[in-house]
Protein backbone atom coordinates (compact mmCIF):
# COMPACT_ATOMS: atom_id res chain seq x y z
CA UNK A 1 0.00 0.00 0.00
CA UNK A 2 2.72 2.68 0.75
CA UNK A 3 4.35 1.83 -2.81
CA UNK A 4 1.37 2.21 -4.04
CA UNK A 5 0.74 5.80 -2.45
CA UNK A 6 4.44 6.56 -3.26
CA UNK A 7 4.12 5.92 -6.97
CA UNK A 8 1.00 7.87 -6.98
CA UNK A 9 2.94 11.23 -5.51
CA UNK A 10 5.21 10.49 -8.07
CA UNK A 11 3.02 10.10 -10.97
CA UNK A 12 1.40 13.04 -9.92
CA UNK A 13 4.25 15.71 -9.14
CA UNK A 14 5.76 14.68 -12.58
CA UNK A 15 2.21 15.40 -14.32
CA UNK A 16 2.47 18.94 -12.48
CA UNK A 17 5.94 19.47 -13.16
CA UNK A 18 4.90 18.92 -16.93
CA UNK A 19 1.78 20.99 -16.39
CA UNK A 20 4.00 23.84 -15.24
CA UNK A 21 6.95 23.60 -17.77
CA UNK A 22 4.67 23.18 -20.95
CA UNK A 23 1.23 24.08 -19.97
CA UNK A 24 2.62 27.61 -18.63
CA UNK A 25 6.03 28.37 -19.46
CA UNK A 26 5.60 27.26 -23.08
CA UNK A 27 1.99 27.89 -23.85
CA UNK A 28 -0.10 30.26 -21.44
CA UNK A 29 1.51 32.73 -24.06
CA UNK A 30 -0.98 32.02 -26.82
CA UNK A 31 -4.09 33.11 -24.64
CA UNK A 32 -2.44 35.67 -23.32
CA UNK A 33 -1.27 37.15 -27.02
CA UNK A 34 -4.52 38.87 -27.55
CA UNK A 35 -4.55 40.39 -24.16
CA UNK A 36 -1.15 41.92 -24.71
CA UNK A 37 -2.38 43.31 -28.30
CA UNK A 38 -4.68 45.30 -26.13
CA UNK A 39 -3.15 46.00 -23.01
CA UNK A 40 0.63 46.82 -23.72
CA UNK A 41 0.35 47.52 -27.62
CA UNK A 42 2.30 44.12 -28.56
CA UNK A 43 2.49 43.99 -32.51
CA UNK A 44 2.16 41.26 -34.98
CA UNK A 45 5.81 41.26 -35.13
CA UNK A 46 6.54 41.36 -31.13
CA UNK A 47 4.45 38.40 -30.93
CA UNK A 48 6.13 36.43 -33.31
CA UNK A 49 9.86 37.58 -32.11
CA UNK A 50 8.44 36.51 -28.39
CA UNK A 51 7.41 33.05 -29.88
CA UNK A 52 10.54 32.27 -31.34
CA UNK A 53 12.51 33.49 -28.72
CA UNK A 54 10.61 30.98 -26.00
CA UNK A 55 11.11 28.41 -28.94
CA UNK A 56 15.08 29.56 -29.35
CA UNK A 57 15.50 28.82 -25.79
CA UNK A 58 13.60 25.52 -25.97
CA UNK A 59 16.23 24.50 -28.68
CA UNK A 60 19.17 25.21 -26.68
CA UNK A 61 17.45 23.76 -23.31
CA UNK A 62 16.64 20.63 -25.41
CA UNK A 63 20.29 20.29 -26.73
CA UNK A 64 21.85 20.98 -23.28
CA UNK A 65 19.69 18.18 -21.98
CA UNK A 66 21.05 15.46 -24.35
CA UNK A 67 24.98 16.35 -22.98
CA UNK A 68 25.72 13.17 -21.30
CA UNK A 69 27.24 15.27 -18.28
CA UNK A 70 23.86 16.89 -17.30
CA UNK A 71 22.19 13.30 -16.92
CA UNK A 72 24.17 12.53 -13.98
CA UNK A 73 22.38 15.64 -11.89
CA UNK A 74 18.94 15.40 -13.86
CA UNK A 75 16.94 15.68 -10.59
CA UNK A 76 18.63 18.79 -9.35
CA UNK A 77 18.43 20.16 -13.25
CA UNK A 78 14.87 19.43 -13.34
CA UNK A 79 14.35 21.25 -9.92
CA UNK A 80 16.22 24.25 -10.64
CA UNK A 81 14.78 24.45 -14.02
CA UNK A 82 10.96 23.96 -12.74
CA UNK A 83 12.05 27.29 -10.43
CA UNK A 84 13.27 29.43 -13.88
CA UNK A 85 10.10 28.43 -15.38
CA UNK A 86 7.65 30.20 -12.39
CA UNK A 87 10.07 33.10 -11.56
CA UNK A 88 10.55 34.46 -15.80
CA UNK A 89 6.78 33.92 -16.14
CA UNK A 90 6.12 35.62 -12.87
CA UNK A 91 8.93 38.65 -14.28
CA UNK A 92 6.63 38.94 -17.97
CA UNK A 93 5.04 40.97 -15.54
CA UNK A 94 7.26 43.89 -15.41
CA UNK A 95 8.71 46.13 -18.29
CA UNK A 96 8.65 44.96 -21.79
CA UNK A 97 12.65 45.41 -22.00
CA UNK A 98 13.18 42.24 -20.64
CA UNK A 99 10.03 40.00 -22.31
CA UNK A 100 12.75 38.40 -25.17
CA UNK A 101 15.15 37.29 -22.69
CA UNK A 102 13.02 36.00 -20.18
CA UNK A 103 11.18 33.79 -22.59
CA UNK A 104 13.88 32.21 -23.90
CA UNK A 105 15.42 31.51 -20.55
CA UNK A 106 11.81 30.10 -19.88
CA UNK A 107 12.21 27.97 -23.03
CA UNK A 108 15.38 26.57 -21.93
CA UNK A 109 14.26 25.54 -18.31
CA UNK A 110 10.78 24.16 -19.95
CA UNK A 111 12.87 22.12 -22.21
CA UNK A 112 14.94 20.89 -19.05
CA UNK A 113 12.06 19.74 -17.21
CA UNK A 114 10.58 17.92 -20.31
CA UNK A 115 12.81 15.92 -21.13
CA UNK A 116 14.77 14.65 -17.84
CA UNK A 117 10.88 14.82 -16.21
CA UNK A 118 9.75 12.24 -19.63
CA UNK A 119 13.51 10.01 -19.41
CA UNK A 120 13.29 9.08 -15.08
CA UNK A 121 9.28 8.26 -15.65
CA UNK A 122 9.80 6.03 -18.68
CA UNK A 123 12.46 4.38 -16.76
CA UNK A 124 10.68 4.00 -13.87
CA UNK A 125 7.62 2.85 -15.48
CA UNK A 126 9.98 0.77 -17.36
CA UNK A 127 11.34 -1.11 -14.26
CA UNK A 128 8.07 -1.62 -12.57
CA UNK A 129 6.61 -2.68 -15.87
CA UNK A 130 3.83 -0.20 -15.66
CA UNK A 131 3.24 1.05 -19.41
CA UNK A 132 0.39 3.13 -18.81
CA UNK A 133 2.62 5.75 -16.28
CA UNK A 134 3.88 7.96 -19.35
CA UNK A 135 0.68 8.70 -20.76
CA UNK A 136 -0.40 9.46 -17.14
CA UNK A 137 1.92 11.78 -16.74
CA UNK A 138 2.28 13.28 -20.50
CA UNK A 139 -1.51 14.19 -19.78
CA UNK A 140 -0.47 17.02 -17.76
CA UNK A 141 0.88 19.13 -20.06
CA UNK A 142 -2.43 19.10 -21.73
CA UNK A 143 -3.78 20.03 -17.91
CA UNK A 144 -1.36 22.92 -17.80
CA UNK A 145 -2.90 24.64 -21.45
CA UNK A 146 -6.49 24.02 -20.19
CA UNK A 147 -5.17 25.69 -16.93
CA UNK A 148 -3.71 28.54 -18.50
CA UNK A 149 -6.95 28.78 -21.17
CA UNK A 150 -9.01 28.87 -18.08
CA UNK A 151 -6.84 31.39 -15.34
CA UNK A 152 -5.44 33.53 -17.88
CA UNK A 153 -9.30 35.24 -18.35
CA UNK A 154 -10.10 35.62 -14.57
CA UNK A 155 -6.76 37.00 -13.43
CA UNK A 156 -7.31 39.28 -17.05
CA UNK A 157 -10.32 40.57 -15.43
CA UNK A 158 -8.92 41.30 -12.35
CA UNK A 159 -6.58 43.31 -14.02
CA UNK A 160 -4.84 43.18 -17.19
CA UNK A 161 -2.12 40.76 -18.38
CA UNK A 162 0.46 41.51 -15.94
CA UNK A 163 -2.19 39.88 -13.38
CA UNK A 164 -2.42 36.71 -15.27
CA UNK A 165 1.49 36.39 -15.21
CA UNK A 166 2.18 37.00 -12.10
CA UNK A 167 -1.23 34.77 -10.96
CA UNK A 168 -0.66 31.73 -13.05
CA UNK A 169 2.92 31.84 -12.12
CA UNK A 170 1.63 32.27 -8.08
CA UNK A 171 -0.33 28.69 -8.74
CA UNK A 172 2.03 26.89 -10.26
CA UNK A 173 4.35 27.66 -7.36
CA UNK A 174 1.78 25.88 -5.65
CA UNK A 175 1.21 23.31 -7.54
CA UNK A 176 4.89 22.41 -8.01
CA UNK A 177 6.12 23.16 -4.21
CA UNK A 178 3.49 20.64 -2.68
CA UNK A 179 4.39 17.83 -5.05
CA UNK A 180 8.00 18.58 -6.17
CA UNK A 181 9.73 16.33 -3.33
CA UNK A 182 7.96 13.19 -4.64
CA UNK A 183 9.14 13.38 -7.98
CA UNK A 184 12.49 11.10 -7.33
CA UNK A 185 14.76 9.35 -9.15
CA UNK A 186 15.83 6.21 -7.95
CA UNK A 187 16.50 4.41 -11.77
CA UNK A 188 19.58 3.99 -13.12
CA UNK A 189 19.67 6.13 -16.09
CA UNK A 190 20.56 4.59 -19.04
CA UNK A 191 24.33 5.79 -20.33
CA UNK A 192 24.31 7.93 -23.34
CA UNK A 193 26.07 6.65 -25.99
CA UNK A 194 28.67 9.12 -27.82
CA UNK A 195 29.24 7.12 -31.44
CA UNK A 196 27.52 9.50 -34.30
CA UNK A 197 24.43 8.31 -35.30
CA UNK A 198 25.73 7.80 -38.77
CA UNK A 199 28.25 5.24 -38.11
CA UNK A 200 26.99 1.78 -38.75
CA UNK A 201 23.52 3.06 -39.32
CA UNK A 202 20.71 -0.37 -39.66
CA UNK A 203 18.85 -0.67 -43.02
CA UNK A 204 16.01 1.55 -41.70
CA UNK A 205 18.25 4.73 -42.53
CA UNK A 206 15.80 5.88 -44.91
CA UNK A 207 13.20 5.41 -42.91
CA UNK A 208 15.05 7.37 -40.10
CA UNK A 209 15.37 10.12 -42.88
CA UNK A 210 11.85 10.30 -44.18
CA UNK A 211 10.48 10.42 -40.13
CA UNK A 212 12.30 13.58 -39.85
CA UNK A 213 11.42 15.39 -42.43
CA UNK A 214 8.25 14.73 -41.33
CA UNK A 215 8.61 15.37 -38.13
CA UNK A 216 10.19 18.67 -38.75
CA UNK A 217 7.39 19.83 -41.47
CA UNK A 218 4.97 18.97 -38.82
CA UNK A 219 6.63 21.31 -36.04
CA UNK A 220 6.53 23.93 -38.21
CA UNK A 221 2.59 23.50 -39.26
CA UNK A 222 1.37 22.56 -35.52
CA UNK A 223 3.42 25.53 -33.70
CA UNK A 224 1.42 28.05 -36.00
CA UNK A 225 -2.14 27.44 -34.62
CA UNK A 226 -0.81 26.65 -31.53
CA UNK A 227 0.85 29.84 -30.69
CA UNK A 228 -1.79 32.36 -32.80
CA UNK A 229 -4.96 30.49 -32.46
CA UNK A 230 -6.23 32.73 -29.41
CA UNK A 231 -5.23 35.59 -31.54
CA UNK A 232 -6.63 34.16 -34.31
CA UNK A 233 -10.31 33.56 -32.82
CA UNK A 234 -10.02 36.93 -30.80
CA UNK A 235 -10.15 38.67 -34.21
CA UNK A 236 -13.23 37.14 -35.46
CA UNK A 237 -15.81 39.44 -34.19
CA UNK A 238 -18.56 37.05 -34.00
CA UNK A 239 -17.18 34.33 -31.91
CA UNK A 240 -14.02 36.54 -30.08
CA UNK A 241 -15.71 36.23 -26.58
CA UNK A 242 -14.53 32.03 -27.26
CA UNK A 243 -10.75 32.86 -27.97
CA UNK A 244 -10.15 31.64 -24.01
CA UNK A 245 -12.50 28.49 -24.32
CA UNK A 246 -10.58 27.53 -27.70
CA UNK A 247 -8.08 27.73 -25.72
CA UNK A 248 -9.32 25.22 -22.94
CA UNK A 249 -10.61 22.97 -25.82
CA UNK A 250 -6.98 22.46 -26.88
CA UNK A 251 -5.79 21.64 -23.67
CA UNK A 252 -8.56 19.21 -22.71
CA UNK A 253 -8.29 17.41 -25.98
CA UNK A 254 -4.38 16.71 -25.37
CA UNK A 255 -5.38 15.40 -21.61
CA UNK A 256 -7.64 12.66 -22.68
CA UNK A 257 -6.50 11.81 -26.22
CA UNK A 258 -3.54 9.99 -25.20
CA UNK A 259 -4.75 6.70 -24.23
CA UNK A 260 -6.80 6.56 -27.17
CA UNK A 261 -4.01 6.87 -29.26
CA UNK A 262 -1.72 4.63 -27.69
CA UNK A 263 -4.66 2.30 -28.48
CA UNK A 264 -4.60 2.99 -32.43
CA UNK A 265 -1.13 2.59 -32.26
CA UNK A 266 -1.46 -1.15 -30.74
CA UNK A 267 -3.96 -1.79 -33.83
CA UNK A 268 -2.63 0.33 -36.91
CA UNK A 269 0.93 0.34 -35.83
CA UNK A 270 2.86 3.32 -35.32
CA UNK A 271 3.91 4.57 -38.98
CA UNK A 272 0.08 4.98 -40.44
CA UNK A 273 -1.09 5.80 -36.52
CA UNK A 274 1.64 8.52 -37.21
CA UNK A 275 -0.06 9.42 -40.32
CA UNK A 276 -3.91 9.10 -39.30
CA UNK A 277 -3.09 11.94 -36.70
CA UNK A 278 -1.15 14.37 -39.09
CA UNK A 279 -4.05 13.98 -41.76
CA UNK A 280 -6.90 14.65 -38.51
CA UNK A 281 -4.61 17.99 -37.67
CA UNK A 282 -4.23 18.75 -41.52
CA UNK A 283 -7.88 19.28 -41.56
CA UNK A 284 -8.26 20.73 -38.44
CA UNK A 285 -5.63 23.99 -39.29
CA UNK A 286 -7.64 24.53 -41.75
CA UNK A 287 -11.10 24.72 -40.62
CA UNK A 288 -11.15 27.88 -39.65
CA UNK A 289 -10.15 29.43 -42.73
CA UNK A 290 -12.65 27.12 -44.44
CA UNK A 291 -15.79 28.44 -42.03
CA UNK A 292 -16.85 30.90 -40.11
CA UNK A 293 -18.14 30.18 -36.80
CA UNK A 294 -18.15 28.39 -33.32
CA UNK A 295 -17.88 25.03 -35.72
CA UNK A 296 -14.54 25.38 -37.44
CA UNK A 297 -13.01 26.82 -34.03
CA UNK A 298 -14.13 23.90 -32.14
CA UNK A 299 -12.76 21.17 -34.96
CA UNK A 300 -9.03 23.20 -34.94
CA UNK A 301 -8.97 23.09 -31.25
CA UNK A 302 -10.03 19.18 -30.94
CA UNK A 303 -8.19 18.16 -33.34
CA UNK A 304 -4.80 20.34 -32.66
CA UNK A 305 -4.95 19.46 -28.52
CA UNK A 306 -5.96 15.82 -29.58
CA UNK A 307 -2.56 14.96 -32.21
CA UNK A 308 0.20 16.92 -31.11
CA UNK A 309 1.04 14.77 -28.49
CA UNK A 310 0.19 11.84 -30.02
CA UNK A 311 2.63 12.48 -33.21
CA UNK A 312 5.34 12.94 -30.61
CA UNK A 313 5.05 9.30 -29.19
CA UNK A 314 4.84 8.09 -32.52
CA UNK A 315 7.24 9.47 -33.83
CA UNK A 316 9.83 8.98 -30.87
CA UNK A 317 8.37 5.89 -30.65
CA UNK A 318 9.24 4.97 -34.55
CA UNK A 319 12.68 6.42 -33.84
CA UNK A 320 13.19 3.82 -30.76
CA UNK A 321 12.55 0.99 -32.67
CA UNK A 322 14.80 2.10 -35.77
CA UNK A 323 17.53 2.62 -33.50
CA UNK A 324 17.65 0.25 -30.57
CA UNK A 325 20.93 0.51 -29.69
CA UNK A 326 21.38 4.29 -30.19
CA UNK A 327 18.18 5.73 -29.19
CA UNK A 328 19.45 8.96 -27.54
CA UNK A 329 20.76 9.87 -30.58
CA UNK A 330 17.89 9.43 -32.54
CA UNK A 331 15.88 11.20 -30.24
CA UNK A 332 18.35 13.98 -29.38
CA UNK A 333 18.28 14.66 -33.26
CA UNK A 334 14.48 14.51 -33.75
CA UNK A 335 14.25 17.09 -30.56
CA UNK A 336 16.60 19.76 -32.43
CA UNK A 337 14.87 19.26 -35.90
CA UNK A 338 11.85 20.14 -34.22
CA UNK A 339 12.89 22.71 -32.41
CA UNK A 340 14.30 24.61 -35.17
CA UNK A 341 10.77 24.11 -37.07
CA UNK A 342 9.38 25.22 -34.28
CA UNK A 343 11.21 28.25 -34.66
CA UNK A 344 10.64 28.70 -38.48
CA UNK A 345 6.86 28.57 -38.10
CA UNK A 346 5.98 31.56 -35.88
CA UNK A 347 8.62 33.93 -37.94
CA UNK A 348 6.97 32.81 -41.69
CA UNK A 349 3.30 33.30 -40.24
CA UNK A 350 4.37 36.66 -38.47
CA UNK A 351 5.66 37.88 -41.89
CA UNK A 352 2.43 36.14 -44.03
CA UNK A 353 0.05 37.84 -41.31
CA UNK A 354 2.05 41.03 -40.99
CA UNK A 355 2.06 41.46 -45.53
CA UNK A 356 -1.77 39.85 -45.81
CA UNK A 357 -3.50 41.51 -42.38
CA UNK A 358 -4.88 37.91 -41.69
CA UNK A 359 -3.52 34.50 -40.56
CA UNK A 360 -5.27 33.16 -43.04
CA UNK A 361 -2.55 32.31 -45.40
CA UNK A 362 -0.23 30.98 -42.46
CA UNK A 363 -2.99 28.51 -41.39
CA UNK A 364 -3.21 27.34 -45.19
CA UNK A 365 0.30 26.67 -45.49
CA UNK A 366 0.30 25.51 -42.18
CA UNK A 367 -2.10 22.90 -43.02
CA UNK A 368 -0.67 21.86 -46.58
CA UNK A 369 2.81 21.00 -44.58
CA UNK A 370 0.94 18.93 -41.97
CA UNK A 371 -1.12 17.09 -44.96
CA UNK A 372 2.01 16.70 -46.82
CA UNK A 373 3.31 15.51 -44.44
CA UNK A 374 0.75 12.67 -43.97
CA UNK A 375 1.21 11.70 -47.39
CA UNK A 376 4.94 11.33 -47.06
CA UNK A 377 4.55 9.07 -43.87
CA UNK A 378 1.84 6.48 -45.57
CA UNK A 379 4.55 6.11 -48.52
CA UNK A 380 8.00 6.36 -46.99
CA UNK A 381 7.69 5.50 -43.16
CA UNK A 382 6.99 1.60 -42.62
CA UNK A 383 7.80 -0.07 -39.31
CA UNK A 384 11.23 -1.61 -38.59
CA UNK A 385 11.16 -5.63 -38.73
CA UNK A 386 10.63 -7.21 -35.59
CA UNK A 387 14.95 -7.90 -35.48
CA UNK A 388 14.90 -4.65 -34.23
CA UNK A 389 14.30 -6.36 -31.34
CA UNK A 390 11.93 -3.80 -29.18
CA UNK A 391 9.26 -4.96 -26.89
CA UNK A 392 5.99 -3.53 -28.98
CA UNK A 393 4.31 -2.98 -25.17
CA UNK A 394 7.63 -0.87 -24.37
CA UNK A 395 6.13 2.92 -24.96
CA UNK A 396 7.52 5.64 -26.49
CA UNK A 397 9.78 8.05 -25.45
CA UNK A 398 8.35 11.88 -25.51
CA UNK A 399 10.98 14.15 -26.22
Amino acid sequence: MKTISSDRRFLLSGALLLAVAMGVGRFAYTPLLPVMERDVGLTVGGAGALASSNLLGYLIGAGLAMAPFTHRNRLLIVRWAIVSVVVTTALMAADSTFWLLLRFVTGVGSALVLVFVSSIVLERAAHHHQYSWPPLVFSGIGVGVAFSGLAVPIFVRMSGSRAAWIGIACISVIAVGLTVRYFIDDTRPAKPLHSPIEQNLPKHRKTFVWLSAVYTGEAVAYIIPATFLAAIVSRMSSIARYADLAWVLVGLAAALATFPWIRAGARLGKARSLALALGVQAVGIVAPILGGGVFPVVIAALTLGGTFMAITLFATGLAREIFPDRTSAAISRLTVLYALGQMIGPLIATQLALRTGTYDVALLMAGTIAGIAAITTLITVHEPQPEANVSPAQPPALT
